[in-house]
């Protein structure tokens, strides 16, 4: 065999692997139990929508915590961090995070827009004040949401995404999240080089994993 079979072998048996670890982890991830439902997560926001999302997130945060015990973040890991993605500028604080779900609260203080990203991840956002424009891709018009709003990005979706300045919203996400830091961190990494947020972005990230470590662990009695 030529170096040339060498290499189409090599190739393929690489891509037969990727595609079985793939294929196990979409089994994966539609088989285990799962903390939240996206439902839940949007009927929580909706019940508070309308109101300062200051005293919103406040009163979810509490909400939550009563819910699932052990699965949100407490107060002195709450941090509100700044996220530059796609051409856009916004700030989460993140509440819960695992390998496949996560729970944050996010927003603008001013208007902003650009690419949403394509994850391999299921994302869900309720508006709790502000509006947000969404165009899909595929189509000629954009679709505006309001407070109460739901809005769901299917994995494998792409659309444009503007919100208002003092847009705020409870977003829910369901995959393989470490698959979404890739685009979360790319403007981070390669245009704003602000590498002060990077590292807050993957401390309270960090914290969110020791977390559910600690609920998973403890269910077991360790």
């Amino acid at each position: 065999m030529g170096a040339a079979g060498r290499w189409v072998l090599r190739a393929g048996l690489a891509l037969g692997a990727l595609a079985l670890v793939l294929q196990g982890l979409r089994g994966w991830l539609a088989a285990k139990r799962y903390e939240f439902t996206p439902a839940e997560i949007a009927q929580l926001a909706r019940h508070h929508a309308g109101l300062d999302h200051e005293l919103a997130f406040s009163k979810i945060i509490v909400e939550l915590r009563k819910k699932h015990p052990g699965h949100i973040l407490p107060d002195e890991d709450l941090q509100w961090v700044f996220v530059n993605a796609g051409g856009w500028m916004g700030s989460m604080c993140l509440l819960h995070a695992s390998l496949t779900e996560y729970v944050l609260l996010f927003g603008t203080a001013v208007d902003t827009g650009g690419h949403s990203g394509r994850y391999w991840a299921d994302i869900s956002d309720t508006v709790i004040s502000g509006t947000f424009r969404q165009w899909k891709e595929g189509t000629t018009r954009s679709e505006i949401y309001y407070p109460g709003d739901t809005i769901v990005h299917q994995a494998g979706e792409a659309t444009s995404v503007q919100w208002s300045a003092g847009t705020w919203m409870v977003e829910y996400g369901r995959g393989f999240i470490p698959s979404t830091l890739a685009f979360a961190l790319a403007d981070t990494l390669f245009s704003t080089q602000d590498f002060v947020t990077l590292f807050y972005t993957l401390r309270v990230y960090a914290k969110g994993l020791l977390l559910e470590a600690n609920a998973f662990f403890s269910t077991w009695g360790c």
